[in-house]
């Protein structure tokens, strides 16, 4: 507040040592600008807005299974995989967006970035599966799409987001599946062999997704071992 001076805030101190600010009609105006300002601001960032993201969707194989069979235990693993993939999201500059009960759903700018998340939180599941008990193992599906999407506030919306949706419910359990469209930008790029899967039908969609799967060298071995 000592820098606002210039604005026509002025700081004193009253006789029992508190600090209060007056203004002058200079300073008045200052912050009628300033809550105007605010109130735009607030305003515009619930005007949507369209764009291209990658999405990425994952969630826990079994998690309702998981769920009614022993609750506590099940959000204990729902944790655990939300604490690894949140580590790995700031790496590839990936946004979460919000949580839909186990599933999680995330906005990148680059569709090689949403790859290379995928396969580090498949890598952090895997390496962490390989530290615990049998029983406590888990394991996570992971669909990324690309496509135009519209944002209002801090959520984005749009069939791209619905197709990324159902993508990754079409990966095996442990693996990471991708559309065409994620393909087509990142098949020279990821290093990771791409294998195609096909056309696949989906809820809501009107026409089919071409998939390809993403081949994750601990996938030869099986997960849950």
């Amino acid at each position: 507040m000592d820098d606002l001076a210039a604005f026509g805030l002025l700081r004193r101190n009253t006789a029992d040592g508190e600090t209060v600010y007056t203004a002058t009609p200079r300073g008045v105006e200052f912050l009628e600008t300033y809550w105007r300002m605010n109130a735009y601001l607030e305003t515009f960032e619930e005007t949507p807005t369209r764009g291209l993201a990658a999405i990425m969707f994952s969630d826990v194989v079994g998690f309702t299974a998981l769920t009614q069979k022993n609750e506590r235990h099940a959000l204990g693993l729902l944790e655990d995989y939300r604490s690894v993939t949140r580590q790995s999201l700031p790496r590839y500059h990936g946004r979460e967006v919000k949580t839909i009960g186990d599933a999680f759903m995330v906005e990148f700018t680059s569709a090689l970035e949403a790859c290379q998340c995928a396969i580090d939180v498949q890598r952090g599941i895997y390496e962490r599966n390989q530290r615990v008990p049998q029983n406590d193992r888990v394991l996570v599906r992971v669909g990324i799409h690309v496509g135009d999407v519209e944002r209002k506030g801090s959520d984005i919306l749009g069939d791209a987001v619905n197709i990324a949706s159902r993508v990754y419910s079409i990966a095996e359990p442990g693996g990471i599946c991708i559309t065409r469209q994620v393909f087509d930008q990142v098949w020279n790029k990821l290093g990771n062999h791409l294998t195609e899967i096909g056309k696949r039908e989906a809820k809501n969609l009107e026409l089919p997704m071409e998939v390809f799967s993403v081949d994750l060298p601990w996938s030869q071995k099986n997960p849950m071992t």
